[in-house]
């Protein structure tokens, strides 16, 4: 992303480009806000989900498996296309980042301290990073869609209001990335395609095996992690959750253990380091005593 946006092309000699949606829509101000407001409120839920859910590592693998893989294509085609700035009212031009009598290790120590800044605000302006140039694909739509599909796949299909609730969020949100004229409308339609299908696809092959085992070497080339991450699970993952002193119990279970491998650890360290310091006495008191 910092790349790209040192690639952004100058607004004054490339304005907007044609879109039926920014051009019949006015600009509101505070919509990408609220498009942030309403994916935190989303992330919120998806945390509550997989922190009572009985097979939440598996869920966690799968999340962090698609959203990964769909951020590293959007990185590809927001890299070798770089389309005009959306909005008139942004302010976009590409840093100054060759500096003169720096060095080549100045301007990567530059451009990294900038990437730590789009990751530690997650990338959303209401934590004060401002990206321009990522218009080909939405990150946003991405970020809300995923969050939808995994929200309405891992509840209870009887808790229709939460995924009404869900699908209205992502419908909103994706509204108020237009109505903020922060991207495209291709962004978005490209966004919310790409994330639902990927998703759609990736759900066929885990909950079918014999559809896996038919299409496995497809299945390796294509999705190279799928075969790793799944190898332990067998069909459909029920919706199946613990109970707040199950998740509670399961926790201390772990931070226990935890810190008993961490006692061990060093217990060994300095038993190790005992063990040295007694042979090296002993070297030194029988070199004494040969002398």
């Amino acid at each position: 992303m910092v790349i790209v946006h040192d690639r952004v092309p100058d607004m004054k000699k490339y304005p907007p480009l044609p879109d039926i949606f920014l051009d019949n829509v006015p600009h509101i101000p505070w919509a990408f806000d609220m498009c942030e407001v309403t994916g935190t409120l989303m992330f919120t839920i998806w945390l509550i989900v997989l922190l009572f859910h009985k097979h939440r590592f598996i869920l966690m693998r799968r999340f962090f498996s698609l959203s990964g893989t769909v951020f590293l294509l959007r990185c590809i085609t927001m890299l070798i296309t770089s389309l005009s700035v959306p909005g008139t009212h942004l302010q976009c031009k590409p840093r100054n980042n060759f500096l003169q009598g720096s060095t080549p290790f100045d301007n990567l120590t530059k451009k990294l301290s900038q990437a730590y800044i789009i990751w530690r605000g997650a990338g959303m302006s209401i934590q004060g990073v401002r990206t321009c140039g990522d218009y080909m694909f939405s990150g946003h739509t991405v970020a809300l869609t995923t969050l939808n599909f995994f929200i309405t796949e891992y509840t209870p299909r009887y808790i229709y209001y939460l995924h009404t609730l869900s699908w209205m969020m992502n419908m909103f949100g994706i509204f108020f990335i237009l109505a903020a004229h922060e991207h495209y409308s291709i962004d978005v339609f490209v966004a919310f395609y790409i994330t639902s299908r990927l998703f759609l696809y990736y759900h066929t092959l885990a909950n079918n095996q014999a559809l896996m085992q038919r299409d496995s070497t497809r299945t390796r080339v294509w999705f190279p992690l799928f075969s790793y991450f799944e190898a332990s699970v067998e069909g459909i993952v029920p919706n199946e959750y613990d109970t707040p002193a199950e998740v509670t119990r399961q926790f201390c279970g772990f931070v226990k253990e935890l810190l008993v491998d961490g006692f061990n650890s060093l217990a060994s360290i300095f038993q190790r380091h005992e063990t040295v310091a007694a042979v090296q006495s002993n070297a030194a008191a029988s070199s004494k005593k040969t002398s």
